[in-house]
């Protein structure tokens, strides 16, 4: 990453730049997940503009740093975690890629300072807010969400998340690095336009900010505090579209290509009469 680019990019987090230390991961860490908003309205926008399959449809950072800045764009866990490993390792952190299985296939990033290895994972619409050292088995309670992280074998640790004592997603952390390559047919298979893979069919995004979680599921809006979980749903557009606006500062033209990509779908219903 060239010089300019990681300015371009600090500036979006309002960070300065700064010698490699954990309590600076922690803050760059803890600014991305409420700066850049975990979404699929960019994963539809790159599957119809840029590429179907694999790594030609993941943006290059200059794409993604375009569409946060002009759109309000984020990504998912292949958009956001890659370039945020990126830019770690532009500071001059230790940074190696790897994957998590249980659905489709996560992507996290492996952060070594200071003599230890962290889990650090800005896409996966959590609230792991600073880097995760897997070997004390981290399990805590924020914004409406219990997460849970236990060893399984030496390299192998299970990440449960759960809400009023409900899982609702499991994925195992494989502690070993891998090359942003291997994930060529993860990417393609999260693609599949079909209905057994519902981030194509639907329209989600999660932003973290002022102690809460902000999470959209179509019409729905949840916001999910340490004391309790509010839900708001939208049945006119002019209404949800502004929502959309003011919560992720997505701007209409996607949120219009959005609704037309899953409106689309074969047998879908439509969001607002």
């Amino acid at each position: 990453m060239d010089e300019k680019l990681q300015d371009r990019y600090l500036s979006c987090l309002e960070i300065e730049r700064q010698a490699p230390a954990l309590e600076y991961l922690r803050r760059l860490t803890k600014l991305h997940l409420h700066r850049f908003p975990f979404e699929n309205i960019s994963k539809l926008h790159y599957y119809m503009h840029q590429g179907k399959i694999g790594l030609g449809w993941l943006p290059s950072l200059e794409t993604f740093l375009d569409h946060f800045e002009k759109n309000g764009l984020g990504g998912n866990c292949y958009i956001l975690n890659a370039h945020f490993g990126s830019l770690l390792r532009s500071l001059g952190f230790q940074v190696e890629l790897v994957r998590a299985m249980g659905g489709n296939i996560h992507l996290a990033n492996k952060v070594t300072v200071e003599g230890r290895s962290y889990y650090v994972d800005v896409g996966y619409g959590a609230p792991l807010f600073e880097p995760l050292y897997l070997e004390e088995q981290p399990r805590f309670s924020r914004c409406g969400e219990e997460v849970e992280i236990v060893r399984l074998k030496a390299d192998r640790f299970m990440i449960d998340r759960r809400t009023n004592g409900q899982s609702f997603v499991t994925k195992t952390i494989e502690w070993a690095p891998v090359s942003l390559e291997s994930f060529e047919e993860a990417i393609t298979h999260s693609l599949r336009d079909e209905d057994e893979n519902p981030f194509m069919r639907r329209i989600v995004a999660t932003l973290y900010k002022q102690g809460a979680a902000y999470s959209v599921i179509n019409q729905k809006l949840l916001i999910k505090k340490n004391t309790g979980t509010e839900v708001h749903e939208y049945i006119n557009k002019p209404e949800w579209m502004d929502m959309m606006s003011v919560t992720f500062g997505f701007t209409e033209d996607m949120l219009d290509q959005a609704l037309e990509f899953v409106e689309n779908r074969a047998g879908y219903a439509r969001f607002f009469m």
